[in-house]
C-alpha cells in the first residue's frame, strides 16, 4: 500500500504539561549536572539555558547553531555559551512531539544518563503533554537531497511519512553490519528507538580517559565492546541496539531543523557532522522543501488495525 497521509485533525503543537527535573553526569566532564525542563509558549522552540553563567542568553537549538560534532553534537549562542551533547534529549523531544520547551542546565551539557533516551521519554511522560491549540507546521521535503562524506551518506526522498533506513558497518564483530528500517510516524519510539544505548570501543574509551576526554563514559551509560564481547553485565537490550542508537542520533539531529519532517531518509555510516551538513543543504535551496499545516499523521499500519 501507498504512503498515507492522514488528515482526520489538526495537529496542534505541543509542551510538557508540567517542570521535569533529573540529576546525571556529563559525558564529558564527569561532573554531576542538574537540568530543568519547563513547559514553554507557542512557537517558541527548544531553548537551552545555562544557569552556572550570569547572562548566558538563550542558546537555541538550530542547526545553525552547531558548532561542534565531535563525540555528540554541541550548539552555542553568538555570546559563545555552549551546551555539549543534546542529540538524546533532542531524540526524546521529537518522538514524543514536543514542539516547545525550556532546558535549564547547572552546566555545559546535557547529562548522559542511561546513554539512551529512555529516562527522558519516561519523565516526560510523567509529567504529561499537553496541546497548545497553535496549529505545528512541518518540512515536507519536495525532491532528492544527497549528501556525501567518504564512507558516509545521507539520501533524502520524498514521502508522506518520516522513515529512516540505515546501516552502520564497524569492524568489531560484537557491532559488524546491522540494517535497521523504522517509520517514525507509526513506530513505538518510546520502546523501538529511544531505550537504545551510545556505544564505543574499549580501546577508545580509554584512550579518551587517558586524554582528558569523555570523563564521564561508562559501562553505566554505554555499551562497551572489545575483540567482539559486549562488556556490560547486562548485554544489549536489542540484538541490533548500535543501528538503532544510531537512528535515534540522526532523529536528535534532524529536529534540530525546528520542525518535524517529512521524508525517507537513508543513512550509511553517518554521524553528527553529515546529519547537519544534511540540514544545511536541505536549507540551502527553498525549492528542496515546503512548510506545511500538519494534521494527525499516522502510518498505514495504524490505519488498518484502527478499522479492523
Amino acid at each position: 500500500m501507498p504512503d498515507t497521509l492522514n488528515i482526520q485533525n489538526i495537529d496542534f503543537q505541543k509542551t510538557l504539561d508540567a517542570k521535569v527535573l533529573c540529576e546525571g553526569i556529563g559525558l564529558h566532564s564527569g561532573c554531576k549536572i542538574r537540568m530543568q525542563i519547563l513547559p514553554a509558549e507557542p512557537n517558541q522552540g527548544i531553548i537551552f539555558i545555562r544557569e552556572d553563567v550570569a547572562n548566558s542568553q538563550k542558546i537555541y537549538a538550530s542547526y545553525k547553531s552547531v558548532s561542534d560534532t565531535k563525540l555528540g553534537t554541541t550548539i552555542a549562542n553568538k555570546a559563545g555559551y555552549k551546551v555539549r551533547t543534546i542529540e538524546h534529549l533532542m531524540a526524546a523531544f521529537m518522538g514524543l512531539k514536543i514542539d516547545n520547551a525550556i532546558v535549564i542546565l547547572s552546566g555545559n551539557e546535557v547529562p548522559i544518563m542511561d546513554g539512551s533516551s529512555k529516562i527522558f521519554v519516561d519523565l516526560i511522560n510523567e509529567v504529561g503533554i499537553r496541546e497548545q491549540f497553535v496549529k505545528r507546521k512541518v518540512i515536507k521535503l519536495l525532491r532528492e537531497i544527497a549528501v556525501y562524506d567518504g564512507k558516509s551518506s545521507i539520501i533524502a526522498t520524498p514521502s508522506n511519512d518520516f522513515t529512516i533506513n540505515y546501516k552502520i558497518d564497524f569492524e568489531d564483530p560484537a557491532i559488524g553490519i546491522q540494517k535497521q528500517k523504522f517509520s517514525i510516524l507509526g513506530s513505538n519510539f518510546d520502546k523501538e528507538i529511544s531505550t537504545a544505548r551510545t556505544f564505543g570501543m574499549l580501546k577508545e574509551v580509554e584512550y579518551m580517559h587517558k586524554n582528558g576526554l569523555a570523563l564521564g563514559g561508562s559501562i553505566e551509560n554505554a555499551i562497551v565492546v572489545d575483540n567482539g564481547k559486549v562488556l556490560n553485565p547486562g548485554g544489549l537490550r536489542f540484538k541490533d541496539e548500535f543501528v538503532r542508537h544510531k537512528i535515534l542520533d540522526l532523529c536528535g539531529d534532524i529536529y534540530l531543523s525546528g520542525k518535524h519532517f517529512l521524508g525517507n531518509i537513508s543513512a550509511v555510516c553517518a554521524g553528527h557532522e553529515i546529519n547537519n551538513k544534511f540540514l544545511w543543504k536541505l536549507f540551502s535551496d527553498k525549492n528542496n522543501f515546503q512548510e506545511i499545516e500538519a494534521y494527525n499523521l499516522i502510518s498505514m499500519e495504524e490505519v488498518t488495525s484502527a478499522v479492523a
